[in-house]
């Protein structure tokens, strides 16, 4: 029922994912199967927080979560609900199994390292929640429907995995326009004081930024690091005097805070 040459995108070793079960945890359950803090060895789950909020430990860190979350379990991540806090969120669970993406340990949707765990859905959260409900009904029915248990587990799999790709590009992409702007605003200031000869503790000091922070991301926008490009900017002006203007030599190099004419003479 599912299509391996177009999953394999995303996973590798022809691996198809397996639905390996489904739960509607509520206050009810959760008074009934208390789950301390544990972790899965052969299988991943999906939590989506289907109403109410409350906190959610992974892999050793409380999360705030809501309605409309997906919250991810990897396997071998230790996970579980704050046992110092009352059940106030119903969600639906799903383990799935022979999860293989590309780049990835099995039965791992994201790196635990440098991924936050929670998914926001946002617009898709109510048709997200009504898959996740969908499920675990068809999973309480016949046998038979177990295919299609994990052709829809399949497709949140996949969602999820959507939205950390995009999270990140986005995460990414704001983390590059930052970067820009502060490497402008450096540039700006040197276009402002390259006369003076600054340093970059002095450039520094005065933009209130780490000095080697602001010379790398100077340095990535415009190829140079900002004493090579203030120096740069500098001689520029001097040659411009020396062409168009009759000051002497000695005082274009006062003016510009050389301490030699000889940076002039060639």
């Amino acid at each position: 029922m599912i299509n391996r040459d177009k999953l394999s995108i995303y996973l590798r070793e022809n691996r198809i994912p397996v639905f390996s079960g489904c739960h509607y945890i509520n206050k009810d359950y959760s008074s009934l199967h208390a789950r301390l803090p544990h972790k899965h060895i052969d299988f991943l789950e999906l939590l989506y927080v289907y109403e109410g909020n409350g906190s959610y430990m992974v892999n050793d860190k409380y999360y705030e979560v809501k309605a409309g979350d997906i919250i991810v379990c990897n396997a071998e991540t230790i996970h579980g609900e704050n046992p110092d806090e009352l059940c106030n969120m119903t969600t639906y669970c799903i383990a799935i199994s022979n999860v293989a993406f590309v780049g990835l340990k099995d039965n791992s949707i994201c790196d635990d390292e440098k991924t936050t765990p929670v998914v926001a859905c946002g617009l898709l959260a109510g048709q997200v929640g009504e898959i996740f409900r969908l499920v675990h009904t068809l999973s309480c029915g016949p046998s038979h429907m177990s295919d299609i248990c994990s052709c829809l587990s399949c497709s949140i799999l996949l969602l999820t995995f959507e939205i950390l790709k995009s999270r990140k590009r986005n995460t990414h992409s704001h983390n590059r326009i930052s970067a820009a702007a502060t490497a402008d605003r450096i540039r700006k200031y040197l276009d402002n004081n390259y006369r003076s000869a600054v340093s970059l503790d002095k450039i520094a000091e005065d933009l209130k930024l780490n000095k080697y922070y602001l010379s790398h991301v100077f340095k990535d926008e415009f190829g140079v690091s900002p004493i090579q490009y203030s120096m740069k900017r500098r001689i520029g002006e001097a040659q411009s005097l020396l062409m168009e203007s009759s000051m002497p030599i000695g005082e274009i190099a006062d003016e510009l805070g050389f301490s030699s004419v000889c940076h002039l003479n060639s």
